[in-house]
C-alpha cells in the first residue's frame, strides 16, 4: 500500500509539473504577439520634410496661422544669411577623427583609412530639417558630377527629433530612400557623444549641427560649411547666400582633386 501511494504521489507531482509546463508555453505563446504588437504601436513616425513649402504646410498643420509660420520661416532664413562662414576654421588643417558609426546604409562600414586616396566630402543631416531637405539636391548634384573623379561622398544622419529615442535603422532608411541618396550614409544617433562631438562639437559655439567636411587625399580637413544649406541658385534672393556657399564647395572640391 505504501508503494503504491509514492506511485501515486509521483505521478500527480509529474501531471502538476506538465500542466505548469503546458500553461508556461501558452503563455509564452500569447505573449508575443502582444509584444510585438505593443513595440510597433510606440515606433514614432516622424515626418520627413522634403521642401520649404513643405515646411510651411506642417506648421500650419501644427495649428498656426499662415502668417505666423511665414514669420517663422523668414526667421529662420535670415539666421542663415547671417551664419558666420568662418566658424569652423580651427578645425581646417586637422586630421580628421575616426568614424565612429551606430550603423551603415548604402554601403559596408568605411573607414577614413577606406578613403585615403579621395577627397571625400561628409555631410551631417536630419529628417525633419528643411536646411537639410533643401541641400538634398545639391548633395545628389555632387555625387554625381565627382564621384568618377576620385571624390567620395559620405552622408551622416543624426537625429534631432526623438534624439533620445533607440537606435532606429529604419527611420534612417525611410529618409534616404525619400532623399534618393545613392551615396553612403551613416548613422551618428548618439552624435552629441559621437563622432559629431569629436569632429565639431569641440571649442567654440557651433552655429548648426548640419555641418559639411572636406576632406584632402591624406584625410586633413580643408573646408567646411558651418551648417544649414546650400544648392545652385534657384531665383530666390532669400538663398543667394545658399548659390554662393554651393560655389565655394565646387571650388573646393575641384583644387581638392587636382592636387
Amino acid at each position: 500500500m505504501k508503494q503504491a501511494n509514492n506511485l501515486l504521489g509521483e505521478f500527480l507531482v509529474l501531471a502538476i509539473c506538465a500542466a505548469i509546463l503546458s500553461c508556461s508555453a501558452q503563455g509564452s505563446n500569447n505573449q508575443n504577439p502582444e509584444m510585438y504588437h505593443a513595440k510597433a504601436d510606440t515606433v514614432k513616425n516622424y515626418v520627413i520634410i522634403k521642401s520649404w513649402e513643405h515646411q510651411r504646410e506642417v506648421l500650419v498643420a501644427e495649428g498656426i496661422s499662415e502668417n505666423e509660420a511665414d514669420a517663422k520661416i523668414e526667421k529662420w532664413l535670415t539666421s542663415m544669411s547671417s551664419m558666420d562662414r568662418n566658424a569652423g576654421d580651427d578645425r581646417i588643417g586637422v586630421q580628421a577623427p575616426p568614424f565612429q558609426f551606430d550603423g551603415w546604409i548604402n554601403s559596408e562600414p568605411l573607414t577614413l583609412e577606406d578613403l585615403k586616396g579621395k577627397v571625400v566630402l561628409v555631410r551631417w543631416f536630419t529628417d525633419t530639417c528643411p536646411f537639410c531637405a533643401s541641400s538634398a539636391p545639391a548633395l545628389r548634384q555632387l555625387y554625381e558630377e565627382y564621384a568618377d573623379q576620385g571624390f567620395a561622398l559620405v552622408g551622416v544622419y543624426h537625429p534631432k527629433a526623438g534624439r533620445d529615442d533607440p537606435l532606429d535603422v529604419a527611420r534612417v532608411q525611410r529618409v534616404v530612400e525619400a532623399r534618393d541618396f545613392k551615396f553612403p550614409v551613416a548613422i551618428d544617433w548618439d552624435w552629441r557623444n559621437g563622432t559629431l562631438k569629436e569632429w565639431w562639437l569641440t571649442g567654440p559655439k557651433r552655429p548648426a549641427t548640419s555641418v559639411t567636411f572636406i576632406l584632402d587625399k591624406s584625410g586633413v580637413i580643408q573646408f567646411i560649411h558651418p551648417g544649414m544649406e546650400y544648392h545652385d541658385d534657384n531665383g530666390s534672393g532669400q538663398h543667394a547666400m545658399c548659390a554662393d556657399d554651393m560655389g565655394r564647395i565646387r571650388a573646393a572640391i575641384e583644387s581638392l582633386i587636382a592636387e
